[in-house]
């Protein structure tokens, strides 16, 4: 369980960094051990030094420009990501094309922007524009090649990719991927009269599917941030990953759903779908101590989201290395809809992060907002009996929804049943939304220094009630169980539990 609390304090960025270096330093072994691999390791290291170089120089070139600093890791995500898909470098023209396609996938960011969001995955615009640039025979572009799609590395990838999944709590769209993937592999394989299994076999060990599905696919910032948008995303890019059509633009030139072109259509679907969301710039006009090691943030101006989803928020310096912790957390919203200023709280336990320091102590004034999403809300009918467990700085998605419902239920919260667990009482927060709750009849049960018990469960459980779950992630474990004792049709209907994603902060 110490293990598991040491990812859990890791933030997602920095981990999806951690598991491509990981990756990269396993491929050079091969590299280097493999005689019969595609690449020696030193085409590679030369390949990693270049768009590690250009990634940099030209990002922070762009963020002078725009007076933004950059995000810490992503640049450097940018860069391993393009190792892993672009050729090693061969001679001086794969050196070149190698430079075009790191300068084109850093700029994207700030050049194929709407509402201050970029649309593409850098990776993938870098891929899809040296593709495009390649077959018209323009300059030293350079074919992406996906060569992390080899045999040596399956193993490898396997482990890396379920631990960047688990991670990021991202199973639900990987799943779907991975299905539609394989169901259009299938197909296809019975269109040509091919052997299933040959098919099925090529797709794993030649394709990038693995490498899309935990790598590309989750990129937060440009996947669907809500469940029905990414399982359309998800199974829009399998199909056309896998559908092997190629079409007929005019008499010299074709198009092919290549990896790099089926994410580029995943990435316009989530900027269709997500066209009201703009990256928003908070001013934090206050960070105070509201209990024992615990700090709200009052910024604005406010946010538009329902109440229980979380917002994506970075506050990035001009240092050129990496935060120690990374500077994009993943925080949920305290406050409701209605409030005239954004509010979020977390914990700053022992030695806080950077991020946390730079907040507490003044020096952050700027926070930029660069996506809000979940599915932790609300059900659509307010008089659903609802019960609420949370545990420790879980209670935040939770003040948001009382403090909507307190408003919006016309006084009645007697459907409303509410766990509150913390180690000590000074971290109890939010005293005064919970007792506003009380008085209009919901049922507050505090439980301090200890474990949430059976009978404090079977003491809200109500039949046919939402149940939500907002905590560390072994008291959400050890919860389901119970819940599920407690109402034992929630074994056969688990869309009445929901769970709060915590993926680091």
């Amino acid at each position: 369980m110490k293990f598991v609390r040491l990812i859990d304090r890791i933030s997602m960025y920095r981990f999806v960094l951690l598991a491509l270096v990981v990756l990269a330093v396993y491929s050079l072994a091969v590299a280097a051990s493999d005689t019969d691999f595609a690449y020696t390791a030193t085409q590679l290291l030369g390949s990693l030094a270049i768009l590690v170089v250009v990634c940099g120089i030209v990002t922070y070139a762009c963020a002078a420009v725009v007076r933004v600093p950059p995000g810490s890791e992503s640049w450097l995500i940018t860069a391993l990501i393009l190792f892993f898909i672009f050729p090693g470098v061969t001679d001086s023209d794969a050196a070149w094309g190698l430079v075009l396609a790191a300068a084109i996938a850093s700029a994207s960011k700030y050049v194929l922007a709407v509402r201050r969001r970029h649309i593409v995955n850098p990776a993938v615009a870098g891929a899809v524009i040296s593709y495009l640039l390649a077959y018209l025979s323009i300059g030293p572009f350079e074919y992406p090649v996906w060569w992390v799609a080899a045999e040596p590395l399956l193993i490898a990838m396997i482990v890396i990719g379920a631990a960047v999944v688990w991670k990021l709590r991202e199973w639900w769209l990987v799943g779907v991927f991975v299905a539609v993937s394989v169901l259009t592999i299938i197909v296809v394989a019975l269109d040509a009269d091919n052997p299933i299994s040959d098919a099925l076999d090529l797709g794993f060990t030649s394709t990038p599917l693995l490498f899309v599905a935990a790598i590309m696919l989750t990129e937060p910032l440009t996947s669907p941030a809500t469940r029905v948008p990414k399982v359309i995303y998800a199974a829009l890019v399998g199909v056309l990953m896998f559908w092997g059509q190629t079409f007929e633009i005019t008499s010299d030139f074709t198009l092919a759903f290549v990896p790099e072109i089926a994410l580029l259509a995943g990435s316009l679907f989530t900027f269709v779908v997500g066209m009201r969301w703009r990256r928003t710039v908070l001013t934090v006009d206050s960070v105070r101590p509201i209990g024992g090691d615990t700090y709200e943030v009052l910024a604005t101006p406010p946010l538009r989201f329902q109440p229980g989803q979380w917002a994506q928020i970075s506050a990035a310096t001009w240092s050129p290395t990496p935060d120690k912790q990374g500077t994009r957390r993943v925080l949920s919203l305290a406050g409701a809809p209605s409030e005239t200023q954004t509010r979020f709280g977390f914990t700053a336990v022992g030695e806080p992060s950077a991020f946390k320091k730079r907040l507490i102590d003044g020096s952050t004034t700027k926070l930029y907002v660069d996506e809000v999403g979940g599915d932790f809300t609300l059900p659509r009918k307010t008089s659903t009996p609802t019960v609420f467990i949370a545990g420790g700085i879980g209670v935040t998605p939770f003040r948001s929804m009382l403090a909507e419902l307190t408003s919006k239920t016309g006084g009645d919260l007697s459907h409303v049943s509410m766990i509150y667990a913390a180690n000590t009482d000074d971290r109890l927060v939010y005293a005064d939304v919970l007792d506003a709750a009380k008085k209009l009849g919901a049922q507050v049960i505090t439980v301090v220094g200890g474990l949430v018990s059976v009978e404090e469960i079977d003491s809200v459980a109500r039949p046919g009630a939402h149940y939500y779950l907002s905590g560390p992630p072994a008291m959400l474990a050890a919860l389901k169980p119970m819940l599920i004792r407690a109402e034992p049709q929630l074994r056969w209907q688990p869309w009445r539990v929901h769970t709060d994603r915590f993926i680091g902060y």
